[in-house]
Parts: C-alpha cells; structure tokens; sequence
C-alpha cells in the first residue's frame, strides 16, 4: 500500500501527456519523465536502465528529445514506474523546475486545463507551487482572454505572503493591456506595485502602451514623466512604444520631433523605431516625408529591412505611384534584401486596383515562380478579373499550384 501511495496516478499522466500528442513538446514530456526517474532515494532494482543512463550521463551534444512521441512517452514512464517508486517526501528544487517547464509548455499551448492538473498533481503530492509555477498558469489564462482566472491566480499568490513579484505583476497587467482593459491594468499598477514591489520598465512601457492603444495620450505622457522620476530610464522599446502611440493617434509632428531629438542623443535607434515613424507618414498620405526618412537611412547605421520596403512600397501604392513601387522592388533587390510573399501581393493588389491588368499578371507570374502565394485579398482581386473575362483562365490553375 505503502508504494502504492508513493505513485503519482498513471491514468492521470497518461492524460497529461495524451494531451500533449498534437503539440512540439516532446523535449518537455522526456524532461516530465526524467524527473520522476532520477531522484528516488529507495530504487527497487539496482538496474539502470537506459533512459536513465540518458538522464544520468547525457551526450555532450546539444539535447534532442529520445523519445519520439507520445505513445513512447507513456511506455517508457509505465516502465519507470514498475522499476522505481516517485519520491514521497520533498521534491528537490530541479524536480520542482522540471514541474515546471512541464506547466509553462503546456499553457504557452493553450492548455492551462492541463497545466491546472500539473499544478494539483503537485500539490497532491506535498508539493507547494512556487511564483514561476503561478506566473504560468497566468500567462496561460492571459492568452486565452480568461483573465478573471488569471486575477484569481495572482490574489491566491497575494494570499500566500511572499510569493508576487514584478514579473507576476507585469504578467498580469500585460494580459489587461492585450485585452484593452487598461482601467484593470493601471488599478493592479496603483494598488499593488507602489506598495510592495518597484515598478520595472517593463511595467511602464506595458502600461505606457496601453494607454496610447487606448488613446488616453495624456496619461500615457504622465506616466513616462513619473517613470523617469523614480529614477527609470526609457529603453529603446519605451521610445518605440511612444512612437508607434503618437503615430496612431495622428500626432506625427511630435513623433517626428522625438525622432530626431533621440537621433542626437546617445540612445542609438534601431530600424524598428524608423519603420513606425514611415508607417505613419505612408499612412498619413505624406510620401514626401516618408521617403526623406527612408532616403536618410543610407547615412546611419541602421539598414532598412524587408518591412521598411514593404512599408514604403504599401504607401506608394496607396498613392497610386506605381512606378516607384515597382522600382522600390527592383532596388530592394539590388541591396541585397529579398522581398516576400507580403511584397509582391501588396504590388499586385495596386496594379489591379489601379486597372493595371497586364502590369499585375507579369508580376503574378514572377512571384509565383519565386515560391510565393496570391494571399486572400490578392486572390479576391483575381477571381474578380475572371469573372469579367479579364485575364486568362490558366493564371487561376497557376496559383492553385503555387
């Protein structure tokens, strides 16, 4: 009876790892397995056997998965099981880790019913969750939008004393912003933080960002001003945030200001930061000064990418110079930055939309011959020109086949 008790229940991780069978999370379910099969203090058998040998003595090289799917798993840890009891007593901490990458895989999945279970068959056993097995189950909660479950997660980490960190916190209020509740998310920042903990800049730019999404662009300058007053220096990502928030909210002056008054300070800009600010002014309709931004990044260090050619070939497009997107094309090319599926489609969507039908259809054929695809919208576009007896027929079968 007594080894019977010292068994987690083999029907409930069979469940746990059947879950698994659709997911990429082998390494974790042969970690899962590992754990219980390294650190017994009573093995039944003195045999090793070579799963363990595995665990024990791995290769040097770096660490693949040895088991190949879920069917394996379950096999070996049935085997693991007759051959050695699970630890009754207190887990050691890599036990406890390992616990939870098992946790964190399944919820970044969308698992959190699963990673629940995880968390209970720990508890079951005399295992108390740590802050990194909660924050988890929070991510978990935050990405299925349930985040009155993640709330609960937190306050029960609130009620264990000691257990809530920034991280915790900064999981919490992140998962508000990315559901557009910012009221929440700066409550749990007013409550919480100034009391215990010391915001981070991770905090201020999530909640930063999410005033600026909300539009409340004045809360948002209010608290970059009490971020640098309590002694936090903006990152590159709090410039990005701030720019890609005046940008959306129709202030390009001012985003343009920020720009070049960081462009003089020590803080250098990455492409990121430049392709916000060409976004909006492509957006905007203002070509001119987009393309002065783009033309000035051959004299810094930063090199556009492939979405600062798209981005621009998206606003010339918009304004119907297709002449220069088409160039904008070749020239990309030219410096040795490939364009993409994203590129030739928003090329052809301007040509047909502009009744440039023969323009497209050479465009269409090169494209699909550089392994691209028609994306939804493109396709709508040629459907469209078919049922007009516009193009022919065979350029249909042309893109089925891409």
């Amino acid at each position: 009876m007594t080894r019977r008790m010292s068994y987690c229940s083999v029907n409930s991780t069979r469940g746990i790892l059947s879950s698994l069978r659709s997911t990429a999370r082998v390494a974790s379910i042969y970690n899962f397995m590992a754990l219980f099969h390294s650190h017994s203090s009573n093995p039944t058998t003195p045999t090793e056997t070579h799963l363990e040998r595995l665990v024990r003595k791995p290769p040097l090289q770096e660490f693949k998965p040895r088991v190949s799917n879920v069917e394996d798993a379950v096999k070996v840890f049935d085997e693991m099981l007759q051959k050695r009891p699970l630890p009754s007593s207190v887990i050691p901490f890599n036990q406890i880790s390992t616990f939870n990458v098992l946790v964190d895989a399944l919820c970044k999945e969308g698992m959190v019913v699963e990673a629940k279970s995880v968390v209970e068959m720990m508890i079951q056993r005399g295992t108390e969750p740590d802050t990194i097995t909660y924050s988890s189950l929070m991510v978990g909660y935050c990405l299925r939008e349930e985040m009155e479950e993640a709330k609960n997660v937190f306050d029960l980490m609130v009620s264990k004393g000691s257990m809530v960190n920034v991280r915790s916190c900064n999981i919490l209020i992140n998962g508000y912003c990315k559901h557009k509740k910012i009221d929440e998310a700066n409550k749990v920042f007013q409550e919480r933080l100034p009391m215990e903990l010391v915001p981070d800049t991770i905090t201020y730019n999530t909640l930063i960002d999410g005033f600026y999404k909300a539009g409340r662009i004045q809360e948002a300058e209010n608290l970059l001003s009490e971020m640098q007053g309590r002694g936090q220096l903006p990152d590159l990502q709090t410039y990005n945030i701030i720019l890609d928030g005046l940008c959306n909210n129709q202030q390009l002056s001012t985003a343009l200001e920020l720009l070049r008054e960081r462009e003089g300070s020590k803080l250098e800009l990455d492409i990121v930061a430049y392709n916000i600010i060409i976004e909006g002014l492509c957006k905007a309709g203002k070509m001119d000064s987009a393309t002065e931004v783009f033309s000035g990044l051959s004299s810094k260090v930063v090199q556009p990418n492939v979405r600062t050619y798209n981005i621009m070939i998206y606003g010339f497009c918009k304004g119907c110079l297709l002449r220069e997107a088409e160039d904008l094309l070749r020239g990309m090319e030219k410096k040795g930055c490939s364009p993409n599926g994203w590129t030739y489609n928003t090329i052809i969507r301007g040509l047909i939309n502009n009744n440039e039908t023969s323009w497209a259809m050479g465009l269409i054929q090169e494209m699909v011959e550089k392994g691209f695809s028609a994306d939804a919208s493109t396709m709508e576009l040629i459907i469209g020109l078919l049922s007009k007896d516009i193009v022919d027929p065979a350029l249909l079968l042309l893109l089925k086949d891409s």
